[in-house]
């Protein structure tokens, strides 16, 4: 299995995020804290980890409903022209209309379909319970852009059949997906404030901090992906006036990669168990978040947070439990991105990867037991030693 566009991005990424530690710090201006970074890449480490068999079996499912059911083979409309626009020829350069006008039509339509699917994972809880996990930090930095669930994709795929219906191949859906991904990463930062004339085309980092505040007035705006013009048009647009507050209006007080990716499932069905009515339950799915039953109580809606009384989520714990934290937590990282490269390589049975990601799961959960100073039990290195063997013998052996 190739790398994709986003996999040749990870680098610039990390050494983006080096560059704004390192100002950030130089310019007096706290924007990282060790505890909620180390969150933040272990969530996006199990959301590629995780993302495995959901994006191969989601490509798959894709091109199959284009060769099946897409506009061309239903109804004989033309292929969308997707060649290079731009070649040189006999000694002279030449303009493809046609072709550019194709790879104009991507990735609007792709941009068009992602403001209505991450619209959707906001409005509809049951996607938001997919979704929160990206919404869960504090902070807001370029590594929250890295925090992402391990079970968005599933259900965007889904939402992107429409673009596999316009005729779309999953190579050139893919690329445009990728760049607007890749776009998204430079918008999490508070140290880029507006920008001009930009501010009325794209998503720029102010609109994304809007988006990312807990305050009532900035709940729910700015869905888009690149071009702000979706807000705009479908009334889910607000300028960031001052800055917000960043994460959940019921703050996660935890830094667990496993549980920030589960919680609201959770409590949908800590709500489903307390009515009786199926028509109740349907409707915990689909309501916006929030939304409660009668029988259960008055829905939730957002307060206005005391900003002199707020405090985030940061348990105090010593130096060197920080610093242990965070040597454990690159130990599953490197053994993370090893099992990557061995699914990439296609030289390892995927059964075999099984255990590996649970194993790992398991590791991240412990490295934010660890950060949170929760006390740590003897028994869990002969756990972590036991489990090393097993997946040894497994990978090599068997």
């Amino acid at each position: 299995m190739q790398g994709s566009i986003i996999d040749l991005a990870v680098p610039f990424f990390l050494v983006l995020i080096g560059i704004e530690v390192f100002y950030s710090f130089f310019s007096g201006r706290k924007v990282y804290r060790w505890n909620d970074t180390v969150a933040d890449l272990s969530t996006g480490i199990l959301f590629s980890l995780t993302g495995i068999l959901v994006t191969i079996f989601s490509l798959w499912l894709y091109e199959n409903f284009r060769i099946f059911f897409s506009l061309q083979s239903l109804f004989g409309i033309p292929e969308i022209p997707l060649g290079n626009p731009f070649t040189f020829e006999s000694g002279k350069f030449r303009f493809h209309f046609a072709d550019f006008a194709g790879w104009v039509f991507v990735f609007i339509a792709v941009d068009f379909v992602y403001y209505w699917f991450h619209r959707a994972t906001h409005e509809v809880n049951f996607l938001w319970a997919c979704h929160v996990t990206h919404h869960s930090s504090e902070e807001f930095n370029l590594s929250v852009a890295l925090r992402q669930s391990s079970f968005q994709r599933i259900f965007e795929y889904l939402f992107n059949l429409s673009i596999a219906f316009c005729g779309v191949p999953w190579q050139a859906f893919l690329l445009a997906h990728g760049i607007l991904k890749i776009y998204q990463f430079w918008v999490h930062t508070r140290l880029i404030g507006k920008l001009g004339f930009l501010e009325e085309i794209l998503v720029t980092p102010a609109h994304h901090r809007v988006h990312h505040g807990r305050d009532p007035k900035y709940i729910d705006k700015n869905h888009g992906g690149i071009l702000i013009f979706w807000d705009r048009i479908f009334g889910s647009f607000a300028r960031e006036e001052e800055e917000p507050i960043y994460g959940l209006t019921k703050p996660l007080t935890t830094f667990d990669p496993v549980y920030a990716n589960l919680h609201v499932y959770e409590e949908i069905g800590e709500l489903m168990k307390k009515t009786e009515s199926w028509k109740d339950r349907i409707l915990i799915l689909l309501k916006p978040p929030g939304w409660r039953p009668v029988n259960i109580g008055p829905s939730l809606f957002p307060e206005e947070v005391d900003r002199k009384r707020y405090t985030k989520f940061d348990p105090s714990v010593s130096k060197v439990r920080t610093i242990l934290g965070v040597l454990e937590f690159f130990v599953w990282t490197i053994l993370s991105l090893l099992a990557l490269r061995f699914f990439k390589s296609g030289n390892v049975a995927l059964w075999k990867l099984f255990p590996v990601i649970v194993y790992l799961i398991f590791g991240f959960h412990h490295t934010s037991r660890v950060l949170e100073g929760a006390s740590l039990q003897k028994k869990a290195i002969g756990i972590f030693a036991a489990g090393l063997t097993i997946l040894s013998w497994i990978l090599f052996f068997l």
